[in-house]
């Protein structure tokens, strides 16, 4: 490849062992270590300050190295970009100020050949469509207005109660009695101007409701987890509907879960149905069981065990979006355990083209579990 302004990344530190071997960073799983006896690739490294051109490295390192030709210099360089440890600079290239320690971050993601300022650009230019403001709302989008994305729409109809305070740090104790909506625009808008916000309020019963939202919309995330099931199928109608991929997240006692849905692409959520009516027996009498008692439970929600959901739900929207990373959730459910720390991926499910009444050509009432969805009143 050719390079024009190379450098080290300088979110890794360059630092010599000894006299032949140095390394470049210093975390545990990300530190490359060079055993280089002629002092070559030392040189070379700190040669690679972003200011040099190519053509001036070359240069400067035949001068101390005469036997090296420029094709040598350039696989020296090659070498260090394999193992993730080169960036071009961009010389005049500017970014706001407040998003530059993104940039850095992507930075660990992106070779030479990659353009790190172009991650944080589709986020500027991003319009989300945000359902819910409640504990896993409210949280999201503090992380969006950080992250800058061009709008953000967000739906809710509640008003804050003093029983929200403990885990949707969106509000305070004077927001208590006002619309969710109203504080949350405003709270955005104080941390981050730049962000155009709009603020629906309304309360989703059918698909419909989602659809007539989703006008210029680039993604969505649904942050509802209200009534169960029913409200998460409701959304994955409108999203097949309108063509919109969406990030999913829910919480239980001590557990989170991040699904995406991309339509024509993943399996959808009534395909996950399909799959856990196909292989599991016991799903339609779970599904029924849980169903006939009308489970009401508290609110059971951690105000640390929600940041570490929310944190992946943002960070699953910004690598579908931008794929800086791979996804974690595509098609299938990214758990988080807020005991622990950890967290694991269960079995992707399929898209069932032929079988799927929403994403495919398949006839709902060949399948049970559908008739379960409907609400009872």
């Amino acid at each position: 490849m050719k390079y024009h302004y190379p450098r080290i990344k300088p979110i890794y530190p360059l630092y010599k062992l000894n006299k032949k071997n140095f390394r470049v960073g210093a975390q545990l799983g990300i530190t490359t270590e060079f055993d280089d006896e002629k002092g070559q690739f030392w040189i070379l490294s700190n040669l690679m300050d972003g200011f040099r051109t190519f053509k001036q490295i070359v240069f400067e390192m035949k001068n101390i190295y005469p036997e090296l030709t420029s094709i040598d210099i350039e696989k020296g360089i090659d070498l260090l970009n394999e193992e993730g440890l080169v960036e071009e600079t961009y010389p005049g290239k500017t970014i706001d100020e407040r998003y530059i320690a993104n940039v850095n971050y992507f930075s660990r993601f992106c070779g030479a050949e990659k353009n790190r300022f172009e991650i944080q650009e589709k986020i500027n230019n991003l319009n989300i469509l945000l359902l819910g403001l409640g504990g896993g709302g409210s949280n999201i989008v503090t992380l969006l207005a950080g992250l800058g994305p061009k709008m953000i729409r967000m739906v809710d109809y509640d008003k804050i109660e003093p029983s929200n305070l403990g885990r949707q740090l969106l509000y305070r104790e004077k927001d208590v009695g006002e619309k969710k909506t109203d504080i949350a625009k405003r709270t955005v808008r104080e941390m981050n101007s730049q962000i155009s916000v709009e603020t629906i309020d309304k309360k989703i019963v059918e698909v419909e409701d989602v659809i007539e939202l989703t006008e210029g919309i680039d993604i969505v995330i649904c942050a509802i987890d209200e009534p169960p099931f029913i409200i998460h199928r409701i959304v994955n109608g409108a999203i097949i509907k309108a063509g919109i991929p969406c990030i999913f997240g829910a919480s239980q006692i001590s557990r989170g879960r991040v699904y995406t849905v991309i339509p024509n692409i993943t399996g959808c959520f009534d395909c996950m149905n399909l799959n856990f009516s196909k292989n599991d027996p016991k799903f339609i009498e779970q599904f029924v069981g849980f169903r006939e008692i009308k489970f009401a439970p508290p609110s059971i929600a951690y105000g640390p065990g929600i940041f570490q959901l929310t944190a992946s739900i943002v960070d699953e929207l910004i690598k579908v979006v931008t794929v800086y990373a791979e996804p974690k959730s595509l098609g299938t459910q990214f758990e988080i355990n807020y005991e622990d720390g950890s967290s694991f991926t269960h079995k992707t499910w399929p898209r069932f083209e032929d079988d799927c009444p929403t994403c495919g050509n398949g006839n709902i009432s060949d399948w049970e579990i559908f008739q379960y969805y409907k609400e009872k009143k």
